[in-house]
């Protein structure tokens, strides 16, 4: 899909996917690394039996369909030899933070100049300017500052973060379509395109119609943990079941699937089936008008029924009858998700200290244009020869000097 086109990956883990991304589609991706390796290199998870600086899990899953090069982009050599590949590049991706690649002389000015249609992302906490672009940044804040964490977690406690770091993948997930998008531009304007990126903005979407609240009530949304408020009702969201949560809510349509699978239990008598008009429920208790069974012994029964269930029976029940019903999954559950296994979403990967495992596949599955994993994540400095040597036209003594360490295939 994206074969014509050439990306090059000067980010670390704060931009990664995005070039993974491209890549995935089938674009050319170089990863150019400093010659002591990306830091995402010495991030965990680690391989215990994998030699440094390939024993990192974190940089394996998010540097896959990439070429690997080193280059010391702080020596002359270095920026020449960089500033060459630009020159066959359609896309750079660089999460140095505002003004850092400029101050070595390879800001956007510089890829322009070599290359006037490239296509230049900048990945950052902020943003390139603004009163907040220096600010030190993580996960939890740009978590925080993004404002998902403003309806996360119980109001009668401090606001919470999805525990597995999100906001740089996020941000990196963004980089890619904004990539795309100013490619676009660039089609039809024939002129090279800056991409500024903020990690804090990507978060913004992650609120989904949080974002309109004020816009549509006069109000924000508050946080109210695991339970909805509606109106003056609380209705409690989580229920406990036996290896965990599912999420459900009592409208008309889950209460006409579950109140016979209940009757079949013994968790109520038969008689509820005919005794209640459930399709309507909901709507009748939420307008506080009269119903044969109250909300407190409705929800009773549910507690009751699904401390009874697992998971994935509950899920499968619900896909069978049509109820919804949404199981709290854990990143173990997961990976034992049957529509993930059944639609082939799971990858083999051979890992650096000689084992496979599964892994996270591509992000669509297409049938005129189908997507898969050419290679692995790259060893440090593997395609130095090949891309500087090679492909460049460098010696080895030039390409050793501008930080190509281990020139090898």
């Amino acid at each position: 899909m994206l074969s014509p086109y050439t990306v090059l990956d000067l980010s670390d883990d704060r931009g990664e996917m995005a070039s993974m991304i491209l890549g995935d589609l089938g674009a050319n991706v170089v990863k150019v690394e400093p010659p002591y390796g990306s830091s995402s290199r010495r991030m965990g998870p680690f391989l215990e039996d994998a030699p440094e600086p390939e024993n990192s899990l974190q940089f394996f899953a998010f540097n896959r369909n990439k070429r690997g090069v080193t280059l010391d982009v702080t020596t002359k050599a270095g920026r020449a030899a960089l500033l060459r590949l630009a020159e066959k590049a359609d896309f750079v991706i660089e999460s140095a933070g505002p003004g850092e690649m400029a101050k070595l002389g390879l800001g956007f000015d510089a890829f322009e100049k070599a290359n006037p249609s490239i296509i230049y992302v900048a990945i950052s906490a902020f943003g390139q300017d603004g009163p907040q672009a220096d600010y030190a940044a993580s996960d939890l804040t740009l978590a925080a500052m993004g404002g998902p964490m403003s309806v996360q977690g119980n109001p009668e406690r401090a606001p919470v973060r999805l525990s597995v770091p999100q906001a740089w993948l996020h941000a990196s997930s963004e980089a890619a379509v904004a990539a795309l998008t100013a490619h676009a531009l660039m089609i039809q304007t024939g002129q090279g395109q800056f991409v500024d990126v903020s990690a804090q903005t990507s978060m913004i979407a992650t609120m989904l119609h949080a974002r309109l609240a004020h816009a549509i009530q006069g109000s924000d949304m508050e946080r109210a943990g695991s339970v909805l408020q509606a109106g003056a009702i609380e209705l409690p969201l989580v229920h406990e079941c036996a290896d965990g949560y599912v999420v459900l809510i009592p409208t008309g349509a889950t209460m006409t699937g579950m109140v016979p699978w209940m009757v079949e239990d013994g968790i109520v008598p038969e008689e509820w089936i005919e005794g209640e008009d459930w399709a309507t429920y909901d709507r009748r208790f939420l307008q506080q008008q009269p119903v044969v069974y109250a909300l407190e012994d409705v929800f009773d029964a549910i507690r009751r029924y699904v401390l009874l269930h697992t998971k994935a029976e509950m899920l499968d029940r619900g896909l069978r009858d049509n109820v919804t019903i949404a199981p709290i999954n854990t990143v173990e559950d997961l990976t034992k998700f049957h529509q993930l296994e059944e639609r082939g979403y799971w990858l083999m990967a051979p890992l650096p200290d000689g084992t496979d495992t599964a892994v996270a596949g591509i992000l669509a599955q297409l049938s005129e244009t189908p997507l898969d994993v050419k290679r692995w994540a790259p060893k440090l400095g593997q395609h130095n020869h090949e891309i500087l040597i090679e492909m460049l036209g460098m010696s080895e003594a030039q390409a050793i000097e501008g930080g190509a360490t281990v020139p090898q295939e």
